[in-house]
């Protein structure tokens, strides 16, 4: 007799104007936290109340920010597990107006055999900075992890006015090996980063952010520079590496207004 396996949804649905929450929708295994802050950014902390997501979940999320300064992460990491059935879906779609938005999750952690369908769309105005990081893990070096087969979709669209200003897309199905051992992708590297930075402060910090990249020593870390963007890839051995250099290259541009639940 077939089983149907329990599978999860959540659906979260958040308006935050003049720094104060006007909307707020939580549903399944979506969750948002409301810590205290000491300094001018509004703190948002995303839960996934399952702790993971497997085959046939679903996420959703909209977020619009108007006339605000907002920190958004996650409680966790992010694990992507194996299953049966169609790849997990995720859906965030972000709208800034006049804001400045630190994008700062915690990382994503794919384990063999896992699928998963990711899209993020944001749309800023001329208004508003947006500081965007993103880390993947495929197999975790600590936990002895490896990653023989998976499949990873994920698409990254960022508007500005409606008009696309950054697109980009990491498609892996089936075997990974020719992925992830080729020297012009991974190189057998297991953790990699990607920090986007948009609007006005991006001509406020080139400069000391050239500096900061000069300095980083333990991995690889490269810096693009155009079309009134920044664009900052690392890929590392290991994930603890990783998130100290993050550290020291987000630390340099927005200082003390890393949230408290970013760190090692």
């Amino acid at each position: 007799m077939q089983t149907n396996l329990q599978r999860s949804k959540g659906n979260l649905d958040i308006g935050l104007y003049n720094n104060e929450i006007k909307l707020l929708f939580q549903s399944g295994s979506s969750k948002v936290l409301l810590p205290n802050s000491y300094n001018k950014n509004k703190e948002l902390v995303l839960i996934n109340t399952t702790g993971g997501i497997t085959c046939n979940d679903s996420l959703k999320m909209k977020i619009n920010l108007e006339n605000s300064n907002a920190s958004i992460s996650t409680q966790a990491a992010e694990k992507i597990y194996a299953g049966i059935g169609k790849p997990a879906q995720v859906d965030i779609d972000i709208i800034l107006k006049n804001t400045n938005l630190n994008w700062l999750p915690k990382e994503l952690i794919l384990f063999n055999n896992s699928k998963l369908k990711r899209r993020i769309n944001i749309n800023i105005d001329n208004n508003s900075n947006f500081i965007f990081c993103e880390t993947s893990i495929l197999g975790r070096k600590a936990m002895s992890e490896k990653i023989q087969n998976m499949f990873f979709s994920d698409i990254w669209k960022i508007t500005q006015n409606s008009n696309l200003k950054h697109l980009e897309a990491i498609n892996i199905n089936g075997k990974t090996n020719g992925v992830l051992n080729n020297k012009f992708t991974l190189n057998n590297h297991s953790s990699f980063s990607t920090i986007l930075i948009f609007g006005k402060i991006v001509e406020e910090i080139q400069n000391n952010i050239r500096k900061t990249i000069d300095n980083v020593k333990d991995i690889f870390c490269e810096l693009s520079i155009w079309d009134e963007k920044i664009v900052i890839r690392s890929i590392a051995n290991d994930n603890y590496d990783l998130k100290k250099t993050l550290n020291y290259i987000l630390k340099s541009i927005i200082n003390d207004k890393l949230p408290k639940n970013w760190n090692l």
